[in-house]
């Protein structure tokens, strides 16, 4: 595979492509390191698919985790994972790397711009975040659920954490993550990703709100973000025990229950360390 942005400009916005200026285009290349995607990243897992190419991508990165809990996770049960979603797309990469040590079928639902990641599909469902969905994806993301075989992993703010009464964090999360998982009875195990963009991520973020822009900018910063900022780091990952899907009851509503797990996500770095030996 390769990226390419002018492949994708004409597959997205085939009316507009020849309008677009070739300067604004070769920015777009410049803003999402098509260069170092296609001459430094991609060249030594080119031939990788699925698992295989995201633990290639975080070693090529030179990226490495502290995962907590995992090893609690019994690798015959039938799972919904959810996270906090603090990279973007980079944390998702992670996720597959982590999970796909323990798990033989992971698939995550992701944004359909991530399809064009062609070497990671067979791990991939896509969710069109910008329109109406496809009748295909969403009856793949049906028979997903309804899989034994299959272990799921899901974001469900749906968009990249940003700075949110003066701290870092997730938009409200979709109530789906609890009635989908019910209704497929998978128990839910909740994670916490310890990550952070750019202060320059942040910042064009906050500033495409204050203008009233509703054009996701910071989605094309997010490969800048993975090539640039998370190059070289180390994070630690967070996995609590899984909740039943039977737990989530009518004594609140889906939306509460939806609030109550994020909490218990984010309240996972204290709960961990709280369990260490001393």
């Amino acid at each position: 595979m390769t990226i390419d942005v002018d492949k994708l400009l004409q597959t997205k916005l085939p009316n507009h492509y020849k309008k677009i200026p070739r300067l604004a285009i070769s920015f777009l290349k410049w803003l999402i390191c098509q260069k170092d995607m296609n001459e430094f990243v991609l060249p030594p897992i080119r031939q990788c698919e699925g698992v295989e190419f995201a633990q290639g991508m975080t070693k090529v990165l030179d990226v490495t985790f502290d995962v907590h809990g995992l090893d609690d996770i019994d690798p015959d049960g039938h799972y919904l994972f959810v996270s906090n979603h603090p990279l973007g797309a980079f944390d998702g990469i992670c996720y597959i790397s982590i999970l796909g040590r323990k798990f033989k079928n992971i698939k995550v639902i992701v944004n359909d711009m991530l399809m064009h990641i062609e070497n990671l599909r067979p791990v991939f469902l896509p969710v069109n975040t910008l329109g109406r969905q496809k009748r295909e994806d969403m009856e793949a993301i049906s028979q997903a659920y309804l899989s034994p075989d299959v272990q799921l992993m899901t974001f469900p703010a749906g968009l990249c954490s940003r700075y949110i009464d003066g701290r870092v964090q997730d938009t409200e999360w979709k109530k789906s993550v609890i009635t989908q998982a019910v209704a497929a009875k998978r128990d839910i195990v909740p994670m916490y990703f310890d990550g952070r963009n750019s202060r320059t991520f942040y910042a064009v973020e906050l500033l495409r709100r204050k203008l009233g822009i509703k054009f996701n900018i910071g989605l094309l910063l997010l490969p800048r973000q993975m090539v640039k900022t998370s190059r070289g780091k180390h994070y630690n990952i967070f996995i609590g025990k899984p909740i039943p899907y039977t737990a989530f009851d009518n004594s609140r509503t889906a939306k509460e229950w939806t609030l109550w797990l994020r909490e218990q996500c984010y309240a996972l770095p204290k709960s961990k360390e709280s369990e260490a030996p001393r």
